[in-house]
């Protein structure tokens, strides 16, 4: 008999046991969690942390080349017209050197690759070297490549709406190498570039939409 009062006993402190603990919980939530004074040191502790995060995030700056680059991806649009071929194409276009005329004489006029749009517009002589991909065969190829000198003259709000593109260049496409002339405008804060490039013998057209974010 007195061992089945103990073995009763013990099942029951074992039955009553989750029992117990899931009301003292209940009353530490109740007591405790819930209180006004505890929310508060809550959100004070999660603005905290926000501002933190924050200032973590303002202090790692992406690097000029880090902005430069993905912009670099995005391609020109060209249309090469001559004979006995023609073709559509996409290119790709940067900026060795840069020397701005019309730009503050504080800030430093020559600019290599990353180019500050306001320095290109606002009056500026630029080297360019490009490379081309076209959708059809010019030639016994699908690629090209050119360089270019420029000028860029501004002509109505500084340059900022429009701007008139001088210049020459030199392409090997087609399997052969050609100087063209090259003239054209650029706006929208000198974003958008339209070229037309002309060169004899035979009579070949390169029309270009230019899309310059640097």
């Amino acid at each position: 008999m007195g061992v089945e009062r103990v073995s009763e006993k013990q099942s029951t402190v074992a039955g009553t046991f989750p029992c117990r603990f899931r009301y003292f919980l209940k009353v530490f939530v109740l007591r405790h969690l819930t209180r006004w004074g505890f929310m508060k040191h809550l959100l004070t502790l999660l603005a905290f942390l926000s501002i933190i995060s924050a200032a973590r995030a303002q202090d790692v700056q992406p690097t000029k080349v880090e902005v430069w680059f993905p912009f670099q991806l995005i391609p020109n649009l060209t249309l090469y017209s001559s004979s006995p071929c023609s073709g559509f194409g996409f290119e790709w276009e940067a900026t060795p050197l840069l020397y701005s005329f019309g730009i503050n004489k504080q800030v430093s006029p020559w600019y290599s690759f990353i180019v500050d749009p306001t320095a290109r517009f606002a009056g500026s002589i630029e080297l360019t070297a490009a490379a081309q991909v076209f959708t059809t065969k010019l030639g016994n190829s699908y690629f090209a490549y050119s360089g270019h000198l420029m000028a860029y003259v501004p002509l109505i709000e500084w340059g900022e709406k429009l701007t008139l593109n001088l210049g020459a260049g030199v392409y090997h496409v087609a399997d052969r190498s050609r100087v063209f002339k090259v003239a054209g405008i650029s706006t929208l804060l000198g974003f958008v570039h339209f070229n037309i490039k002309h060169s004899p013998n035979p009579t070949t057209w390169i029309g270009s939409l230019e899309f310059r974010v640097f």
